[in-house]
Parts: structure tokens; C-alpha cells; sequence
């Protein structure tokens, strides 16, 4: 049976490599259209093992989340990948979302996520640097941080080990459902099954497929700056976030090598690779992502104007370092620099019949031998080893 996934991110990655241990007999080949893993979404992220505080129970990204997870960890542990048990702290920076801590504390109940409420002094204990204007605090032990091209080039070598091929510079251009043929700009497959797991183009090449749905897709820019100063965190510090939208909002991460970054933020971008201004400029998208874009936020759907006029406020270090300071001091604007490493591109959708921003991960089944994942966006990283069994179930092969 020839099985080809599209898309060699990590959600892509881990699929592969358990079917086939689950299946030897599969011949199971990854189409990627870049010469490496880690170009994008895989590779970009933060690194960041979320613990599934943030889900609205029994949704896909609750149970994954907290499920993958550990899996995630688990496998860091076994390979001997770095991490850092840091924990997590989540402070409020509004009088709006100090409402929030309730909600957040039942959620963590109800997908079984240890947090604990806390008083600021005792954050301030976990984190000298940590700075808020409010009593109360919300501590996460378990989430952690973990190099992400680390643990892709281990995944990566563990599918080759087993049998696994990837063919890089194969971008998909077209499905033919009828004749059961995957046709790239160099050449044509024939497959028995696929999962599309592209990321950023997955709902360009589902609809080449036949699929249809009422999706529109937005990508919204993720950017993050590094603190150039020798500065320390003992743990991670996150924002109480605005539960209407699906955006955690400006954080701390680091790395191995304790740099410290902030981000990311979330700009409406209008092309699917945009990570600078000029970088992948193709007309086709712009005039399809800014007539969405601009109807959306003019009629303001799902608040998306104000989110619009708050992420602009944060294109520069001066709006960033507005934000930031409700989160740590110690830190000004001579204190920044831009990290284009880290910028990413979201590959979120919009529900057309809703009217808002779907903030559950979707999967479509297609003619009985097509999945498609269309939303796969945070945390489907920390998500990435029960998404892939949750994947595995829905193929049936």
C-alpha cells in the first residue's frame, strides 16, 4: 500500500514514523516542497511543551495537547534531548482577564493539568524578574522547553532508520481524487492514501483534491525579539490570555544557551510565507488575503479589528516593551533586537458560517483514502505524538 503524506512538519513527521512501526509492510513516503523540515511552522516555533491549561475541555486540543505532551517529553527524555523543566507562570495584565484565572483553574481541572494558584509574592519567589500589577498568579509546573530542530532532527533520523522516505523540493501542485494521482512540479505519484499535512498550503491543496468547506484561511505573523543583554529567567512568564481568540498573546522563551526572547505577536499578513515584508511576495495572494482580511476586520468579525489595531501597536520595540513590562522588568527598548529565526506564520482559519476564528485543530476525511488536516496550529507541536495517533485512527489502514 503506498501511503504519502505532504508535509514533513512534525505533525507529518510523528504520523509517519508510527504507522509504520505500526505497519512495516506500508510504504510510506513524505513529500516535502522545501530541502529541509524545519523552514517553517516545526521549525520556527518556540519550543515550548504546553501543559493544556488553555483548552476548553473534551475539544481536540485538550485532549491531545495533554496527552502529547507527555508523550513529547517522554521522547525528549529517552533521547537525550535538551530540556528545560522550568514551569510555568501565568500572570494577569488587565482587570479583564484577572477574570480569567477562574476559568483557566477549571480548565486545568477538567484536562487534569496540575496548577496551582498563587499569590504574587510567591511568583515573585519562582521569579525575581517577574513584574504585575495584581495579586494572584497561576503556576504551571509542568510545561517545559525544548530545542525544536533538536527534536525534528531526531525525528527525522528515526524515520530514515526504519525505512521512512522523504522526498524534499517535491512541492504538491495538484490531487486528481479520480485517478488516485499526486502530481508535484517534477513529478506524478500514485498513491492509495494520503495526509496532507502542509501547514500553511494544506487548505490550497485540499481544495485541488475536491474537497469542499467553508473555510477562509488568514495567517496571522508571529514576530519575537531577543533580550541582547545577559539577562536570566528561571521560568517561563505568559500573559492571563483573552480567551476570545486563539492567540496566547506575548511571552517569554528561551534556549539552551539561556537567550531570552519575546514574542510572538500576532500581524495580519497577507501571503502564506511572508516572513519579511518582500519575502515570497506573490500578487495571487495578496489580492486573495487582503479583500478577506480588510471585510473582516472593517465589519470587525470576531473582534478582529481590535485585534488588528493591538497587534499594530506592537511592530515596533516601543509597543512591544509596553507590553512586556507588565510581564518582567529590568527590561527597556536599548535592550532589544529583532529575531527573524523565530518569526513564524500561523496557518489559521476562519469559519465562514460563524464568523470566527476556529481555535480547535480540523480534520476532513476525503473519498474514503484522503486526510486533511486544515488547522493544525498551537500547540500542535507539543500536541505532535497523540496527534499523529489521533490521525492514525481516523485513516483506518
Amino acid at each position: 500500500m503506498y501511503v504519502f503524506i505532504i508535509g514533513s512538519g512534525i505533525v507529518g513527521l510523528t504520523t509517519a514514523i508510527k504507522l509504520k512501526k505500526k505497519d512495516k509492510n506500508l510504504n510510506i513516503t513524505i513529500l516535502e516542497k522545501e530541502n529541509s523540515s524545519t523552514q517553517h511552522g516545526s521549525g520556527r516555533n518556540s519550543g515550548i511543551i504546553h501543559s493544556g491549561v488553555y483548552y476548553p475541555p473534551n475539544t481536540l486540543k485538550a485532549k491531545l495537547c495533554v496527552n502529547g505532551s507527555r508523550q513529547l517529553k517522554n521522547y525528549v527524555k529517552d533521547k537525550k534531548l535538551w530540556i528545560d523543566e522550568c514551569g510555568k507562570i501565568l500572570i494577569p495584565t488587565s482587570k479583564e482577564t484577572v477574570h480569567n484565572l477562574d476559568v483557566l483553574l477549571h480548565r486545568a481541572r477538567e484536562n487534569s493539568v496540575e496548577a496551582e494558584l498563587i499569590s504574587n509574592s510567591d511568583a515573585e519567589k519562582l521569579e525575581p524578574n517577574i513584574n504585575s500589577d495584581f495579586d494572584k498568579a497561576i503556576f504551571i509546573p509542568f510545561t517545559s522547553i525544548v530545542s525544536p530542530k533538536e527534536v525534528m532532527t531526531s525525528l527525522i533520523k528515526d524515520f530514515s532508520e526504519i525505512g521512512g522516505v522523504i522526498n524534499y523540493n517535491e512541492e504538491v501542485i495538484n490531487i486528481d481524487s479520480k485517478q488516485n494521482k499526486i502530481l508535484t512540479r517534477k513529478n506524478s505519484y500514485n498513491f492509495d492514501y494520503i495526509l496532507n499535512c502542509s501547514g500553511l498550503h494544506a487548505d490550497t491543496i485540499a481544495k485541488s483534491a475536491g474537497l469542499d468547506f467553508d473555510y477562509s484561511f488568514l495567517p496571522f505573523k508571529g514576530k519575537y525579539w531577543k533580550i541582547k543583554k545577559n539577562y536570566k529567567l528561571n521560568r517561563l512568564i505568559y500573559p492571563i490570555p483573552d480567551l476570545n481568540f486563539p492567540f496566547l498573546g506575548v511571552h517569554t522563551a528561551h534556549n539552551k544557551s539561556n537567550e531570552v526572547f519575546l514574542g510572538p505577536t500576532s500581524t495580519p499578513v497577507f501571503g502564506r510565507e511572508s516572513y519579511s515584508f518582500w519575502n515570497n511576495f506573490k500578487l495571487s495572494e495578496i489580492s486573495e488575503l487582503l479583500p478577506s482580511f480588510l471585510y473582516k476586520i472593517i465589519k470587525n468579525q470576531n473582534n478582529l479589528r481590535n485585534l488588528a489595531f493591538r497587534e499594530i501597536k506592537m511592530l515596533t520595540k516601543h509597543g512591544l516593551i509596553n507590553e512586556i513590562k507588565k510581564l518582567i522588568k529590568n527590561v527597556e527598548v536599548k535592550d532589544l533586537v529583532y529575531y527573524e529565526e523565530k518569526t513564524g506564520i500561523r496557518s489559521q482559519i476562519f469559519d465562514n458560517k460563524s464568523k470566527n476564528l476556529i481555535n480547535d485543530f480540523v480534520v476532513k476525511k476525503f473519498n474514503n483514502n484522503q486526510l486533511h488536516v486544515l488547522n493544525a496550529v498551537s500547540p500542535a507541536f507539543t500536541a505532535s505524538f497523540a496527534f499523529a495517533d489521533y490521525l492514525i485512527s481516523e485513516m483506518q489502514i
